[in-house]
């Protein structure tokens, strides 16, 4: 097992690239997943409630009538009428919205709403941090509107008539409830959009690891040696294999252990069996890099290409892939284009093993029929990655025929 043991260790003396291509795309992956908002679980409706600052300079009823309505329907803040504190609360986010009601508002604005003239213009400012202070705004102008048509409607009856029937228009609301849409997101989903972010992670990290390893037995003065020494190229080649499928299974096990880590909670609800089939998915996948690596090192491709087309291949598969943007908001040429791109039976595998709740044949077999097809993938490029070391064998680069052919003229 010398070549085994060797292997590994050229593995290890590079742990940059774990620590880079498993860790630290690992844990985007678990940054990214945790900014998507998925299916709460919950049935409750809880209105939004932005902090507002209500300055009023006219005293008059439709001001304090406004004040006492915003209050309803957020959080009052107290702040001083000065230049400074205003742009102080806005800023620092203290009042998402800040409303300032001039003096000579009311009249003015009962008077407009009689006549149909111009209304008067209030004065708002805008946390730029959220669009709540949006929220409040669009409050506001709500109920100025039902002052108005209540206005329009009455032109002689009293200010506090109008007032009184804009209150009674404003607090009418509507039965809020909450459900759950068949193909909407769960909870669940957020484990399974992590597996679909780690296409990227798996393969750049597994090409890059199995490449490193098969190019330090690829210089040509070793490659030379191997072949004429004792060990057959059979057992070599058993050897070098189990230590790339060991590193392979390493990279899987650390990038599925991470999202268990963080999103396992969300798997609640999800069978056991179902769990151990999606992550039997990863590890099907992780069989393409790790055939992409073996195919570098058969065409004795160097350490720098293993790195070059690591993250290439692994930022093509995942966007065509559909691992980071649905296929279903792609164009149509795209979807076509995925359909070869093994990434998205993949991704197709992961979604629908996470949502599955009973095992029997007839729900597990698409997900079984996905990992098929992602295996014929693993084992084409593992048919072609032969043919191309059966060549390269016999080239004068590597001293095979060729070479001797070439002495031998």
């Amino acid at each position: 097992m010398q070549a085994f043991k060797a292997a590994l260790r050229i593995v290890m003396n590079h742990p940059v690239y774990l620590l880079v291509y498993v860790g630290f795309l690992s844990l985007m992956g678990v940054f990214i997943t945790s900014s998507i908002n998925v299916g709460a679980g919950g049935t409750e409706y809880t209105a939004s409630k932005a902090p507002f600052a209500v300055i009023d300079r006219d005293g008059s009823p439709l001001s304090e009538s406004l004040t006492a309505f915003l209050s309803q329907q957020g959080e009052s803040v107290e702040v001083a009428d000065d230049p400074f504190a205003l742009q102080d609360a806005v800023a620092t986010g203290q009042a998402r919205y800040l409303l300032i009601v001039p003096e000579g508002y009311g009249d003015d604005f009962m008077d407009a709403a009689r006549t149909g003239s111009a209304e008067p213009v209030l004065e708002s400012a805008f946390s730029y941090g959220t669009m709540a202070g949006t929220l409040v705004d669009e409050q506001v102008n709500q109920y100025l509107g039902l002052v108005r048509a209540a206005a329009a409607l009455e032109p002689d009856a009293a200010v506090a008539s109008v007032l009184a029937r804009a209150d009674e228009a404003a607090a009418a609301s509507a039965e809020v409830e909450t459900v759950q849409t068949p193909n909407g997101a769960a909870p669940a989903d957020q484990f399974a959009f992590y597996l679909q972010w780690g296409t990227y992670t798996m393969t750049a990290a597994v090409v890059v690891c199995v490449g490193l390893l098969m190019s330090a037995f690829n210089r040509t003065d070793l490659y030379r040696r191997n072949l004429i020494s004792p060990m057959s190229s059979l057992r070599l080649g058993m050897q070098k294999a189990a230590a790339s499928l060991l590193v392979t299974a390493l990279v899987w096990a650390i990038t599925c252990g991470i999202g268990l880590a963080a999103f396992g909670s969300s798997l609640a609800g999800v069978p056991p069996a179902a769990i151990a089939l999606t992550l039997a998915c990863a590890f099907v996948f992780a069989l393409v890099p790790l055939t992409i690596g073996f195919l570098l090192g058969q065409l004795g491709a160097s350490e720098m290409m293993a790195n070059a087309v690591g993250n290439i291949s692994g930022m093509v598969m995942s966007f065509l892939g559909g691992a980071w943007i649905s296929i279903e908001l792609m164009g149509p040429e795209i979807q076509m284009v995925s359909r070869f791109i093994p990434t998205s039976w993949y991704t197709d595998a992961v979604s629908k093993g996470v949502h599955l709740t009973d095992m029997t044949l007839a729900s597990v077999a698409p997900v079984l029929g996905d990992m098929g097809i992602v295996l014929l993938f693993a084992a084409a490029l593992f048919a072609v990655a032969l043919v191309a070391g059966r060549v390269r064998m016999r080239s004068s680069e590597a001293g095979g025929n060729a070479a001797a052919s070439m002495n031998g003229a």
